[in-house]
């Protein structure tokens, strides 16, 4: 990363694989974050229910994007992704990230993935180291 550089605009400029889902970034701040990536045949698996590859990354993006959201390079040491219910691979899925707490050089997250409020489709905890 450049000197300076804010690292949530980082993300949302050079992650070409979230960029490859379509992955959108619809808000980021103050420790939080909602993402959102449409669905369809490219992110269904052999039953035709959201792969759990395209949930995770969903999920790691609102992730990064929460925990870079307050300007202090973030990287993700651990997450743990409990998938709750299937969904179809049709609409969108959006993920919503928040922070738990901080200490120096640890954030602790919870990211839930739905395609409707209410009805989670995963939930993940995750820690990320702070490169201060």
């Amino acid at each position: 990363m450049e000197q300076g550089q804010n690292p949530l605009r980082m993300i949302r400029e050079k992650d070409t694989f979230a960029q490859k889902l379509d992955i959108e970034i619809e808000e980021a701040l103050e420790g939080r974050s909602k993402v959102s990536m449409p669905l369809g045949e490219g992110t269904a698996n052999a039953l035709g229910n959201v792969h759990g590859g395209a949930i995770f990354s969903l999920a790691d993006m609102a992730l990064a994007s929460a925990a870079n959201s307050e300007g202090v390079l973030s990287v993700a040491i651990e997450a743990n992704i409990h998938y709750m219910s299937p969904c179809r691979s049709e609409g969108i899925l959006y993920a919503i990230g928040r922070k738990i707490h901080e200490t120096r050089r640890l954030g602790y997250y919870h990211v839930e993935v739905f395609q409707k409020e209410g009805e989670p489709i995963a939930i993940i905890q995750a820690m990320v180291y702070r490169k201060i």
